[in-house]
């Protein structure tokens, strides 16, 4: 099964590539094929040619064998689609040989494997903690006291030392949340402001950032009450695009409550003066993570706003991608 080393070249080159070793596998149908993802060799059954290639989501049994490495965060999807990628059927697969394969990383560094911190037998992961095959999701992994596989195991996390993403326990999957409760007579004109910590900027290295989201002013059907200025302000929330990829947003009797997105995009991080593109890294803000982002409120006019609290709280678990350190033995 031929792979391939890649290693950092010209150190003042656009692109340093990780030091690791790769390979590429043919899918298996039906299964789509995410960047992170866990693989396994499949029976011979499943075996579409007699190369034995062919590789799918690993299991979530308890005993795992054949893990086949991560797919690659370079790959770019069948036939230059993106990720999410779903092959079908093996039936184009056999006209077109060789050409529809995923990359894998089998052994080095991988800015995002796919984790779900809710298996049964899970443990906090922090910096270097031995990753084994999820219990909970196919394709995922998660944290161990120790690896059940013989030598170094599927993976050691690797997470800085303190901060968002230092330590992810190992719970049930729950979003954190904050309530915005609007009190008060609306008046036409007023207008509704919610601010939540936003990713660090690669100009400010440790400077936590926030962004606020106003409402226009209020129209005379949406200052009705309380419970319609909120509606508004849920409504107007989920429309910015720089919101909805983070947050959901939904309202009930003049309280907006603010969720993280399950499917939430990467939330970024950077560790202060001196950082560079080797001290920061991209971490899912779903579950535990999110309790830590700041949430404040306010309000012009008659409208009175009240935060249920200065941070996000609420979340447990965790279920997105984590820096790791790869080796996959067979």
């Amino acid at each position: 099964m031929p792979g391939r080393v890649t290693g950092v070249g010209d150190l003042g080159s656009q692109y340093k590539s990780y030091i690791r070793e790769e390979c590429a596998y043919r899918p298996v149908a039906s299964t789509t094929y995410l960047s992170g993802a866990l693989l396994q060799m499949v029976s011979l059954d499943l075996e579409l040619f007699t190369d034995n290639k062919c590789v799918q989501l690993s299991s979530t049994a308890a005993t795992q064998q054949k893990l086949a490495g991560f797919v690659s965060e370079t790959w770019p999807g069948f036939s230059g689609s993106v990720p999410p990628a779903t092959f079908v059927t093996t039936a184009n697969q056999s006209n077109i040989r060789g050409t529809q394969l995923i990359d894998a990383v089998l052994k080095g560094f991988h800015p995002g494997v796919l984790i779900d911190q809710s298996g049964a037998g899970g443990v906090t992961v922090t910096d270097g903690i031995p990753l084994i095959s999820s219990r909970n999701s196919a394709g995922y992994v998660q944290g161990a006291a120790a690896s059940s596989i013989p030598g170094s195991g599927i993976a050691v996390a690797a997470l800085p030392a303190s901060g968002i993403g230092s330590s992810l326990t190992a719970a049930t999957l729950a979003q954190a949340s904050q309530t915005d409760t609007l009190t008060g007579t609306p008046a036409v004109g007023d207008t509704l402001s919610v601010t939540i910590q936003s990713p660090y900027a690669s100009v400010s290295p440790g400077v936590a950032q926030t962004t606020t989201w106003t409402t226009p002013p209020l129209t005379a059907a949406q200052a009705a009450s309380v419970t319609t200025a909120a509606t508004a302000l849920a409504a107007y929330l989920n429309t910015q695009a720089n919101f909805a990829k983070y947050f959901i947003a939904t309202s009930s009797a003049g309280v907006v409550t603010v969720t993280v997105n399950a499917l939430s995009a990467g939330f970024g991080v950077n560790f202060g003066t001196g950082s560079n593109e080797q001290s920061a890294f991209s971490i899912s803000i779903s579950g535990m993570v999110a309790n830590s982002l700041t949430f404040a409120v306010s309000s012009t006019g008659g409208t009175t706003s009240t935060a249920g609290a200065a941070t996000l709280t609420g979340g447990t678990g965790y279920k997105g991608t984590v820096p790791a350190w790869t080796q996959v033995l067979l």
